[in-house]
């Protein structure tokens, strides 16, 4: 199976977060993202929704900022 690179935009202090994360573990950064990710591809595939991955509060502020349902009735766009 062949692999490409994804990108994602992470402030420094969260890079360095992972980074750290990443060399208690004795792992890379690569690593560790990697296995973040597919750790909640994995849940979601299995029925977990964004209620289940956030707080009450956080949820409520992650739909404002990220909810694309939400972002497309605030334009009406079909």
């Amino acid at each position: 199976m062949s692999s490409t690179t994804t990108g994602i935009k992470l402030d420094a202090p969260t890079k360095e977060r992972i980074k750290e994360a990443a060399g208690l573990l004795d792992r890379t950064p690569h690593w560790f993202m990697k296995k973040a990710v597919l750790y909640w591809l994995e849940r979601v595939e299995s029925g977990a929704g964004v209620a289940d991955m956030l707080s009450e509060t956080d949820l409520d502020n992650d739909d404002r900022l990220n909810s694309v349902l939400s972002r497309r009735q605030l334009l009406n766009v079909d």
